[in-house]
């Protein structure tokens, strides 16, 4: 989700989102849902899968793969993970701003994509949160998870039964997701900043 949320402070939230049907992506086969499909839905925007063992679907993405490959095999190769981000970080900087497309009547993608208006997400009756964190967390023996709010540490409540679990944490300003890393949401709140222990109830 930092990620995701890194892109959405440049360029702003998507009105829908396209991936394919990574374990990451999607908690269907497992009855549940993801974190970040628990957070698009909050956020009110469209997601949607590609059709499984079809990468034709994704295949815009797939294409650029293919492109960058080739540039980085023309190359000499890298000998760090530095260098290698280097590379990378130059094709992109060339293939987005300089490079001319065919299929974008000889525009460069950064030209046509500040050319066009941009979709936003759809209104689902959640208020736009203003700060955006994630933070991944195991549940302690007490039954707790905690996070450090205002430069103090709270602890939040989420049962003794998740002793152990591992979870996300989606935290925007005071309004805190706690969810399984399989998806399921385990607990939600408003944070009350005067109390250190947030109880259940």
């Amino acid at each position: 989700m930092s990620t995701f949320y890194e892109a959405a402070s440049r360029h702003g939230l998507p009105q829908s989102l396209l991936t394919d049907n990574g374990a990451v992506y999607t908690a269907a086969p497992r009855n549940g849902r993801c974190a970040i499909e628990s957070e698009l839905i909050a956020l009110g925007i469209l997601y949607k899968h590609s059709r499984p063992y079809h990468p034709q679907t994704c295949g815009k993405v797939e294409r650029f793969h293919q492109t960058l490959k080739r540039n980085l095999a023309a190359q000499r190769p890298a000998g760090s993970l530095a260098r290698l981000q280097a590379q990378i970080d130059r094709f992109i900087a060339y293939y987005n701003e300089e490079r001319p497309h065919r299929s974008l009547q000889r525009r460069t993608p950064t030209e046509a994509y500040g050319g066009r208006i941009k979709a936003k997400p759809q209104r689902n009756g959640h208020p736009p949160a203003r700060h955006y964190r994630v933070r991944h967390d195991r549940v302690d023996a007490g039954g707790t998870v905690t996070l450090r709010y205002r430069s103090r540490l709270r602890h939040i409540a989420v049962g003794r039964a998740n002793r152990g679990r591992r979870v996300v944490l989606l935290i925007a300003d005071r309004d805190v997701r706690v969810l399984s890393a399989e998806g399921e949401l385990l607990r939600a709140l408003v944070l009350d900043p005067s109390r250190k222990y947030q109880a259940l109830g």
